[in-house]
């Protein structure tokens, strides 16, 4: 098999995971270890792991390493039942959440799983469908349960509230998980309950709200937002009501004498200022 064919019989296989190719898919695809090797000192291909190779269509981004770590558990884009799901810190960095930087590739798998990869942890549970999500095709945690393992694992209240301010930030997150998930920080850190906790947070985090996302939000927690995170949207929501009012003020005020002139016996159809006509006894008779 010439090194074109080679190429193009790996890019197939890689197109569906990121450009990302397992030796024993090569094999299975007819290209040998050496065929491998020689690919990779001509720099063709790039060694990412044990077993992992990244062909010249695959992403370099940031999450190169992981999914690369996620495709050596056996696991495969295409799967409707992953062998493992990203989560802990490795699913925060997939949302976006925080500034954590992971030691290691978090998985968590229905069974035990062993692994001599230094730099990979599993964790063995039992996850329900609702606490996994896919994003771009790798399986993660839930932005809910993946703060909530977040919380479990002792995250410090610093790094925890910038994952929650993110975790606000997003379309989906304005709902009672998020507090649920936090409430088992409830105490730790001062507050009471799961309200107090994505309360402290926001606020320690600095976050600010955009009006919009207020709308979306429980009235108790918007309550507190609106008094301890950002007063000055009150400000703002009560100027633009007495600017709302201050240009109504003409058309009530032509409401007003329109009804004080029909009281007084006079409309807009009789001309102004003419008295009206009496007529006197004499006339009368």
């Amino acid at each position: 098999m010439q090194a074109l064919d080679v190429l193009e019989s790996l890019e197939r296989i890689g197109s569906t995971q990121w450009g990302l190719v397992t030796t024993g898919q090569a094999d299975e695809a007819g290209v040998t270890k050496m065929q491998l090797s020689r690919l990779t000192e001509r720099g063709t291909l790039q060694r990412v792991r044990h077993g992992i190779y990244a062909l010249p269509s695959a992403d370099a981004g940031p999450l190169q390493g992981l999914r690369a770590a996620w495709i050596a558990t056996g696991s495969r884009p295409s799967g409707q039942q992953p062998l493992a799901v990203v989560s802990g810190e490795s699913a925060a960095a997939v949302h976006g959440l925080g500034d954590l930087l992971p030691s290691k590739y978090e998985f968590t798998s229905a069974v035990r799983r062993q692994t001599t990869q230094a730099d990979t942890r599993y964790r063995k549970r039992d996850l329900p469908d609702e606490d996994v999500a896919w994003v771009n095709g790798l399986p993660v945690t839930t932005v809910a349960r993946t703060l909530k393992d977040l919380v479990a694992a002792g995250t410090d209240f610093d790094h925890l509230s910038v994952a929650v301010r993110d975790a606000v930030s997003m379309s989906d997150a304005a709902s009672i998980d998020l507090m649920r998930a936090l409430e088992p920080a409830a105490g730790r850190s001062g507050p009471a309950d799961g309200s107090a906790v994505l309360n402290a947070a926001l606020k320690a985090s600095g976050y600010r709200p955009p009006p919009g996302l207020l709308e979306l939000m429980i009235p108790e927690l918007q309550e507190r937002l609106l008094e301890q995170l950002v007063p000055q949207l009150r400000n703002v929501m009560t100027r633009a009501l007495a600017e709302q009012l201050r240009q109504l003020a003409p058309f009530s005020d032509a409401a007003d004498r329109q009804d004080k002139d029909s009281d007084d016996g006079t409309s807009d159809d009789a001309p102004r200022g003419e008295p009206a006509q009496s007529v006197s006894r004499g006339e009368a008779g």
